[in-house]
């Protein structure tokens, strides 16, 4: 179930720069993220997106990319981004090490949040 919500939020997400531009509108906060990603230049297709279902670590949904052939580049990341609070929310609440898959920019973006220091 954690890994349908990761995907829709992906469709979700897809509204997000028309909610960046109006951050102030009801509900509508900014939050940034520290994570480990697999960073993508293009868009993921559907084929692509049903196979990450299943993956529940950043190795899974490498390995799903790479029998696609899906050229990515894994690195630290800062997810930057505004929207309706719930789904923030939802993103923090996540089970630690879960893949979210996010667009990004003209690409896409799969990440595992990184704990603060202070967490427990």
């Amino acid at each position: 179930m954690v890994r349908q919500f990761a995907i829709a939020l992906l469709i979700a997400a897809a509204a997000l720069p028309a909610a960046a531009t109006r951050p102030r509108e009801r509900g509508i906060v900014s939050a940034q993220f520290d994570c480990d990603a697999l960073q993508i230049d293009s868009q993921l297709d559907r084929a692509t997106l049903r196979d990450l279902a299943p993956a529940h670590t950043l190795d899974e949904a490498a390995a799903v990319l790479k029998r696609h052939g899906v050229k990515y580049v894994r690195g630290p990341r800062v997810l930057t981004m505004s929207a309706p609070a719930r789904q923030v929310r939802d993103i923090t609440m996540m089970k630690q090490g879960e893949p979210i898959v996010l667009p990004n920019d003209e690409g896409s973006a799969i990440c595992v949040l990184i704990p603060s220091p202070d967490s427990i």
